[in-house]
């Protein structure tokens, strides 16, 4: 459904893939299979199917080659660990799911050696991003993983009890499950440092990273929405609008789009007062200029999340039809 998106603002921001899309996709691969990540050759046609490293360079335009493959890397263990939760009995199983990601949750706390392939990539993914950047964004980030981790549990649990979630409590949660937060926190290593908790907590920031993720969660959605609706799994936006508000799922849609567009308002509201804030606090202008690159890398984030998706098989829906067709 995501024609509900035409007109949308969200077409104006600007986009651009950077340079390293094929090597990272080839360095993304070439780990995965190292690693011993993918169990079967099914999953490894997969992967290559929706190009990982693409999504690294829509989304990291500026990033130089090493860490366009770090973040590949990141992709390729999120597609492989959500399609092994979405798509099989694990994913209904909250008990058993809890069990599973055990190991890399050690990983993500720094409560153990990890023992497992799922485990041990994870520890080289956060190795690898948490060279060069400060001890607060390290802990930050395996902060963010762990909420993503626990935030698999909860999901799981929801559609073990076929329960819809609540309108109220799904924003955060969809946030946390679509492991949204620790990918924008990449967003400071791609452009060249870490921000200091007095930017990066200030509202001003925090306003400007939530709008983004929403919108990425929600542009998402408006994708995956008749392959979720085929699979019964009702974690989705629009589903969730429909049912509590006991709409179809095209008006629904509609409901959603409008809700982007609220979240891109809030995002440029939140620009200015970020510009303001380290204006007024003076900031040194290095560390200006890297809070403004930022919130305009987040921003890029959601308009080169949607160009992947139109690119690859990633989100086309039970019918055959793809998104490039349906838009």
């Amino acid at each position: 459904m995501i024609e509900a998106l035409a007109g949308s603002a969200v077409w104006a921001v600007p986009a651009q893939c950077g340079p390293h899309a094929r090597t990272a996709d080839a360095a993304a691969l070439t780990w995965v299979e190292a690693t011993g990540l993918c169990e079967t050759t099914e999953e490894s046609l997969g992967l290559a199917r929706i190009r990982p490293g693409l999504l690294a360079s829509w989304c990291h335009p500026r990033a130089d080659t090493a860490d366009c493959a770090l973040v590949a890397r990141w992709m390729a263990w999120l597609f492989l660990l959500d399609d092994r939760i979405d798509e099989s009995d694990l994913g209904r199983d909250a008990d058993r799911l809890d069990h599973y990601l055990a190991d890399p949750l050690g990983v993500a706390v720094g409560g153990g050696t990890a023992s497992s392939p799922m485990g041990r990539a994870l520890a080289e993914i956060i190795d690898r991003a948490s060279h060069g950047m400060s001890d607060s964004w390290q802990l930050r980030f395996r902060r963010h993983i762990a909420d993503y981790l626990s935030a698999c549990v909860w999901q799981a649990a929801h559609r073990q009890a076929s329960q819809t979630p609540s309108p109220d409590t799904f924003p955060v949660r969809r946030r946390e499950f679509g492991a949204i937060i620790p990918s924008f926190d990449l967003v400071e290593r791609t452009e060249s440092g870490c921000l200091p908790p007095s930017l990066y907590y200030s509202r001003p920031y925090q306003d400007v990273l939530i709008a983004a993720a929403n919108l990425v969660c929600w542009t998402n959605d408006l994708m995956t929405v008749e392959k979720e609706a085929a699979q019964g799994d009702l974690h989705n936006l629009v589903l969730v609008t429909a049912h509590h508000r006991g709409l179809d799922r095209h008006t629904a849609a509609r409901i959603v789009a409008e809700a982007c567009e609220d979240s891109l308002l809030t995002h440029e509201r939140a620009r200015h007062a970020l510009s303001s804030l380290t204006r007024t606090r003076d900031v040194p202008p290095r560390l200006r200029q890297h809070a403004d690159r930022s919130a305009d890398a987040l921003i890029g984030w959601v308009r080169g999340h949607l160009e992947w998706g139109l690119r690859t098989p990633r989100y086309d829906d039970p019918s055959g039809t793809s998104q490039t067709e349906a838009s």
